[in-house]
């Protein structure tokens, strides 16, 4: 065999593990990212399984990255980044995880919120910066602000969906009255309605909705609010129609 082949038999077989680490990487990135897009629509029917797999799949991605013994990476800088990092895998399904959990979701209070938050933020940020490590060693600090920012934004929506989607307590019903009602158009439409004092919650509060009830109920009319205990005891609840 000659000394040519000996060096293009080496070149292919290091070669090997580059290319399988672009496809990897990509698929993640595509999966990540139509999957959190078809997640927004999905939550509607399941939010158990849609929070199951928005919680898993950013995990899937730090154990891609243990497992490719350094060729598939966090966060690059080369382009084009879907190829070389699994930066967008993570964050679209991060992103989307805290949009749902910020669209459906309305807490009572937030006193029992804080604690699981920085819990979750500080083993998040503590995972991805193991795993990135050796990526951000010389690097801007661009990428160490991302992995703070990807485990403030799963901090917000794991703590969110934990408590929300896995809770099984018993639903406590009160009615209310809607003492008022308005929208704000712009970019994005927010709609309110403001309602007198209900069970536990003593004062007259304004609460966002997400358009539907709003153009059902009228000034004066009465409401249902559905109020749970949540899993991790932050009481949070769900405003439907009489």
């Amino acid at each position: 065999m000659s000394q040519g082949t000996d060096i293009d038999s080496i070149k292919s077989f290091n070669e090997k593990p580059v290319k399988n680490a672009k496809f990897i990487t990509a698929a993640y990135n595509i999966v990540g990212i139509i999957g959190g897009l078809i997640a927004l629509f999905y939550n509607l029917y399941n939010k158990t399984n849609n929070a199951v797999a928005l919680l898993m799949y950013p995990l899937l991605g730090i154990a891609i990255i243990l497992l490719s013994k350094g060729t598939i990476k966090l966060s690059s800088n080369d382009k084009p980044r879907i190829f070389t990092s699994i930066y967008l895998g993570i964050l679209f399904p991060v992103m989307f995880m805290a949009f749902i959990a910020y669209d459906d979701y309305t807490f009572l209070q937030m006193n029992h919120f804080w604690l699981p938050f920085a819990l979750i933020i500080v083993i998040v940020a503590a995972a991805f910066y193991k795993v990135s490590i050796d990526s951000l060693e010389g690097k801007s600090k661009g990428d160490i602000v991302f992995v703070i920012l990807i485990a403030l934004i799963y901090g917000y929506g794991g703590t969110c969906q934990i408590n929300c989607a896995f809770d099984y307590s018993d639903t406590q019903v009160y009615n209310t009255t809607v003492l008022n009602k308005h929208a704000h158009h712009g970019r994005h439409d927010y709609y309110y309605l403001t309602l007198a004092p209900w069970g536990p919650e003593q004062q007259i509060k304004e609460v966002e909705d997400d358009g539907a009830l709003y153009d059902q109920v009228k000034i004066g009319d009465t409401v249902k609010v559905n109020l749970k205990k949540g899993l991790l005891n932050i009481p949070w609840f769900i405003i439907t129609k009489n």
